[in-house]
């Protein structure tokens, strides 16, 4: 509803700038394109750059690709609007999904920014630019750390902005809010969840080489739709309390009414001469168990030869708190099968269910970027996942039992990233 009301207001103003200001609009176009082909070499477990897309295995051509447009809008004095559209292996597939920014802007001085409608999150270093290849190091956005991200990468909503040279560096502080509803698919249904009262606090600082960047931001899960966990949660609230007393707070986990997620981050990038070095490093305290408290981070370091970069990394990703355990339900003596045996048969889906959210993992990647010319580079990575026993959160695995175990997984892919 605020994203549509943003809408209508952009337009009139729009209409009004058209009738005030017919000499000073402008709009330039532009876009931005990364092919890829990627195999992976376990045939059990799909592999999807971020929660939002199509988890596949072996051979592609679509998990990494993109192709995005964007237009740039000057509607009058101290106005303009940016739309951005971006075309990528999305799972759940229509037009609100693909549409990544959409907002009209107001600067009443140099110093203040306001903007409203369909917001970057501003919460990562790769905020304002994470599907343009072109911009950075590796192939995709490191996958610990970014593939979580992409749900929340924008919002609907508000944000105000404050700027300021301060000695040699400069100074950038924002605060926003609104909403945001994350489309995705599991269990070959849609799930769709609401993320309402987002509220983001966001401050970087640049100074020579340096960039540095701070967030804080907190949202409360709203509705959710996805039919497997609605038959899940009714399923564990008719189970007595006499016979399984840990379903009700197992539903209560599982349930997105009363939990909110709170996230900070840290992230700096040096890039000076011939080193470019980045890292990045993000906590997240939940209550809702599909979405897990989580330590993330990486490194990443690239040296320049000639018109190359030749780069290296390691991320990670851990739960912060322990994983749930499930106890095994009581039943007095003489209980008929046909009330235990779907209790029981409940329980052990409880079990995977539980452990399938977690995640463990880390990586190591190496890779080069070529700059062939001002518009288009050539990349070629190699990634070294080590997946731990019940941390597959981020992967897709075929056969539920392979979450006890621990998995590695490698991922070559070669890319082609411009823009235009």
């Amino acid at each position: 509803m605020l994203f549509r009301g943003t809408i209508a207001i952009a337009i009139l103003a729009t209409f009004a700038a058209n009738k005030t200001y017919a000499n000073d609009i402008d709009v330039q176009f532009s876009g931005f394109a990364s092919l890829t082909l990627s195999y992976t070499d376990d045939s059990d477990i799909g592999f999807a750059s971020s929660y939002s897309n199509v988890n596949e295995s072996g051979f592609s051509a679509t998990r990494d690709s993109i192709l995005g447009g964007q237009a740039n809008i000057s509607l009058a004095k101290n106005w303009d609007s940016v739309v951005q559209l971006v075309i990528q292996d999305h799972a759940f597939k229509s037009f609100d999904n693909f549409l990544e920014l959409a907002f009209v802007r107001y600067r009443p001085s140099r110093n203040w920014a306001i903007r409203a409608g369909r917001l970057n999150s501003d919460l990562y270093l790769l905020s304002e630019y994470p599907y343009v290849g072109y911009a950075y190091l590796w192939v995709r956005p490191p996958h610990s750390y970014y593939s979580f991200a992409n749900i929340a990468g924008n919002f609907d909503g508000i944000d105000v902005e404050y700027s300021k040279a301060i000695n040699d560096g400069f100074l950038r502080l924002k605060l926003a809010y609104g909403s945001s509803t994350a489309k995705i698919q599991a269990y070959n249904d849609d799930f769709f969840i609401d993320f309402d009262n987002l509220t983001t606090l966001s401050a970087t600082y640049s100074l020579d080489a340096w960039t540095m960047r701070f967030s804080l931001s907190r949202s409360n899960f709203g509705d959710y739709k996805l039919t497997a966990l609605d038959e899940f949660i009714t399923a564990l609230d008719l189970v007595p309390q006499s016979i399984w007393p840990q379903a009700q707070s197992i539903s209560n986990k599982f349930n997105t009414k009363g939990n909110s997620i709170e996230y900070a981050a840290f992230g700096v990038t040096y890039d000076n001469n011939n080193w470019l070095i980045q890292s990045e490093l993000g906590i997240s305290e939940s209550d809702w168990i599909i979405a897990p408290s989580v330590f993330s981070t990486y490194i990443s370091a690239g040296y320049r030869v000639d018109d190359a970069i030749f780069y290296t990394g390691f991320t990670a990703a851990k739960n912060r708190h322990d994983v749930v355990e499930v106890n095994s339900p009581i039943f007095p003596p003489g209980t008929p099968e046909q009330f235990s045996v779907p209790i029981q048969q409940l329980a052990v889906a409880t079990q995977s269910s539980v452990q399938i959210t977690n995640v463990h993992q880390h990586s190591v990647n190496v890779g080069v970027k070529w700059h062939f010319s001002d518009r288009l580079v050539f990349k070629a990575q190699l990634d070294r996942f080590d997946i731990k026993p019940q941390g597959a959160g981020l992967w897709s695995l075929s056969n539920p039992a392979d979450a006890n175990k621990s998995n590695k997984v490698h991922i070559l892919s070669l890319n082609a990233s411009m823009v235009f």
